[in-house]
C-alpha cells in the first residue's frame, strides 16, 4: 500500500467502512467453514427446499413467506419450524413466535391434529367429538411438544420490545440462535401512528437491525397486495410475483430469501397443469427471491384439513 492510500484509509476510520483486505479474510473463512461442515446453516426436512437456499435457514437472514389469506402461510411455517428444531437437535437454538392472529394453544392444535388424522374443527366439535383411543393419542402428540423451546407473544407489540425482549435472551444464552417468527407482520404495533408502509419499513429495519447484531433468524409471514386476482391474469394462469407482495419496497428489497404460496386449484380453480405440476392437493412455493440460493418453484402436496404438507417427489 503506497503511502498516500494509508493516508486515505485514515478517512474512513469510525465511519462505518471495512477495508477490502478484512472482506477478503472474512470470505476466506466462511468458505473455508463451508468445506469443514461448520456453516452457520440450519437444515429443515425438506431436501429440495434445502437445495435452494444452499443447505436450510441461516443465522443473520430475513425470509419471508408470502400468499393470499386463506392459501396456508401458518401451516407451511408451523411446520417449517418444528420440523427445523427437529432436525436440529444438536444445536441450541429458542423461537419466538409472535403470533398476533392465533393463539399458541391453536398453534400446538393445527400440528398435532394429524397425529389422529381430524380436522381443527372435529377436536372441537361437540358433535364429532373424539373417542377415548384418539384423545390418548392425540394426548400423546401433544405431550412431545414440550420438548421444543418455543414461546408464543399473542399481545400486540412494537419493533423496539421485540429487538429488546432479543437481546435479553442472546445475553442470558449467547450461544443459542434465536428464530423469530411474526405471524403476521401487519399486525405489529408501530412506534407512532404511521401509514401502513412506514409501519412495515419500521419493522423490516428492525429486523434487519437484530440480523446484524445478533444474527437471528427472521420468519417474516406477509400478505399479498390483489394485482394477483385480476382477472387477465387469474385467466392465464399468472405466478405470483415478487411485485405481488405488500409493501414489497420496504419488505422485498430488505429481505434474503422472499417464498410465495399459492394453492391455484383450491384458492382459483385452476384444473390445468401448472408449473408441470398436477393443481390438484398443490401448494407451490414460489422462490422469487434468494441472495444466495436458487430460484424456482417447489411443489408441495398440502392436506389443509390436517394441515400436513409434504414435498413432493421428482
Amino acid at each position: 500500500m503506497t503511502e498516500e492510500s494509508q493516508d486515505s484509509s485514515e478517512l474512513f476510520k469510525g465511519r462505518g467502512f471495512q477495508r477490502i483486505d478484512k472482506a477478503v479474510n472474512q470470505s476466506l473463512s466462511i468458505v473455508k467453514n463451508a468445506m469443514n461442515g461448520k456453516r452457520n446453516v440450519y437444515p429443515t426436512k425438506w431436501p429440495r427446499l434445502n437445495k435452494n437456499l444452499l443447505g436450510g435457514l441461516q443465522g443473520g437472514k430475513m425470509y419471508v413467506i408470502a400468499g393470499r389469506p386463506g392459501v396456508g402461510k401458518s401451516a407451511f411455517s408451523n411446520q417449517l419450524v418444528f420440523d427445523l428444531l427437529d432436525a436440529n437437535t444438536n444445536k441450541d437454538m429458542v423461537v419466538l413466535y409472535w403470533s398476533f392472529e392465533m393463539p399458541g394453544y391453536q398453534q400446538v392444535m393445527r400440528s398435532a391434529s394429524k397425529s389422529v388424522n381430524k380436522q381443527l374443527g372435529d377436536l372441537l366439535s361437540v358433535e364429532a367429538r373424539l373417542k377415548d383411543e384418539e384423545f390418548k393419542d392425540y394426548a400423546d402428540s401433544v405431550q412431545k411438544f414440550n420438548k421444543y423451546p418455543v414461546f408464543f407473544n399473542n399481545i400486540p407489540r412494537t419493533m423496539d420490545f421485540i429487538k429488546a425482549t432479543n437481546e435479553q435472551v442472546f445475553m442470558k444464552s449467547p450461544g443459542a440462535r434465536v428464530v423469530n417468527v411474526f405471524d403476521h407482520s401487519r399486525l405489529i404495533k408501530g412506534q407512532n401512528e404511521h401509514s401502513e408502509l412506514q409501519k412495515l419499513n419500521e419493522i423490516s429495519k428492525g429486523c434487519m437491525w437484530m440480523q446484524s447484531k445478533m444474527e437471528v433468524i427472521n420468519i417474516l409471514l406477509s400478505q399479498l397486495n390483489r394485482n394477483i386476482e385480476q382477472e387477465h391474469r387469474a385467466k392465464n394462469q399468472s405466478q405470483p410475483l415478487l411485485t405481488d407482495l405488500f409493501g414489497g419496497d420496504s419488505i422485498g428489497q430488505d429481505a434474503h430469501v422472499v417464498m410465495i404460496l399459492n394453492r391455484p386449484f383450491d384458492i382459483y380453480g385452476i384444473t390445468k397443469t401448472y408449473c408441470n405440476e398436477e393443481p390438484q392437493g398443490l401448494l407451490a412455493c414460489h422462490i422469487e427471491k434468494n441472495r444466495d440460493g436458487l430460484l424456482g418453484m417447489i411443489p408441495y402436496e398440502a392436506d389443509m384439513s390436517t394441515f400436513t404438507i409434504k414435498e413432493r417427489k421428482k
